[in-house]
């Protein structure tokens, strides 16, 4: 005889119980839709941002350098360009991330997305609380996000 699984049945009458028909269905926490918009406004200021300082040019540089530095306009030139592509790499994940958030799928990419757009900066350092704001909101909703494993409706 096999056991019973009791927790289908009523426990006074015996009976197996009904779901309620007008039971409200779960509802959704908003927070990786907050966090996923947040993510994608960091991704956006960082590649503003970013690209801004790509266009600062040598000449431009050299007028707002002191006499006696050891740089040139030129490496300084290169330095400021090797950071804003790294910049703008770093964007376009917390722009992704924001994204997989909205539709809430691949928590950890999207943390990982969140944890990357720290780095971005962003116009005083805006970029980097904002997504420090969006990593501490997708760390709390990791339940609404789907797995790979569940069906899909």
């Amino acid at each position: 005889m096999e056991p019973k699984d009791i927790s289908s049945y009523d426990t006074l009458n015996n009976a197996p119980t009904e779901p309620e028909p007008f039971q409200q269905p779960t509802r959704r926490s908003s927070l990786p839709m907050i966090g996923g918009i947040l993510l994608i406004l960091v991704g956006v200021l960082g590649l503003f941002t970013w690209t801004a300082v790509f266009a600062v040019d040598a000449s431009m540089i050299s007028s707002m350098i002191p006499e006696g530095t050891p740089l040139t306009a030129e490496q300084l030139q290169t330095i400021l360009t090797t950071c804003a592509v790294i910049g703008c790499i770093l964007s376009v994940f917390a722009l992704l991330a924001g994204f997989l958030a909205l539709q809430r799928k691949v928590w950890a990419l999207t943390i990982l997305g969140s944890f990357l757009g720290l780095l971005t900066v962003g116009p005083m350092f805006l970029g980097s609380g904002l997504s420090l704001i969006a990593l501490i909101l997708l760390a709390l909703s990791r339940k609404d996000f789907k797995t790979t494993g569940e069906n899909k409706s």
